[in-house]
């Protein structure tokens, strides 16, 4: 029995090839992505790999917090009177899911709540003085562990790539 003939192996097209210097495959196990470079989706994905990583790391474990909750806590802090819908909306979460989340950080002292006198149904939030210091030392503990840890990018290629992500964003 003669050996089957071999199947030519399929390549990217040429506007996904890597350069010459630059890698087309997964840094941890080497498979081929030269297909799914361009791919923004993908791209994103494989990069919060680090991201995830770096704020469990630096902020996630040492302060029992998850992602969202920090991120709501800065977004409390920026904008003080801010009500739960508006933070809902801006970060396109499930009503619940932010009433449980703001639940927990109004239990561990960082937030406080406070009657909108317009209607009495609602509420305004605002950071607690603790939680001011504490979301400004953990914003800058991720930078620095972003960049330190963003070593494959100059600091002007992180700068610019959090301003492309940014205006991204803004396609929602």
């Amino acid at each position: 029995m003669s050996p089957s003939p071999r199947k030519p192996t399929r390549r990217a097209p040429a506007a996904f090839a890597a350069p010459p210097d630059e890698p087309s495959a997964t840094p941890s196990v080497a498979l081929d992505e030269a297909a799914m470079k361009e791919l923004v989706g993908y791209q994103l994905a494989q990069a919060s790999i680090v991201t995830i990583e770096v704020f469990d790391e630096q902020v996630g474990r040492p302060q029992d917090l998850k992602a969202v909750e920090y991120t709501m806590l800065a977004l409390i802090q920026a904008n003080p009177g801010v009500s739960p819908a508006r933070l809902r909306k801006a970060l396109c979460l499930s009503a619940p899911y932010v009433t449980s989340s703001l639940e927990k950080l109004h239990t561990r002292g960082f937030i406080l709540r406070e009657v909108n006198q317009q209607d009495r149904r609602g509420q305004h939030l605002r950071v607690t003085r603790a939680a001011e210091r504490l979301v400004a030392e953990l914003t800058q503990t991720l930078l620095a562990a972003e960049r330190a840890r963003f070593h494959t990018l100059t600091l002007a290629e992180q700068r610019m790539l959090a301003e492309l992500l940014h205006k991204l964003a803004l396609a929602r």
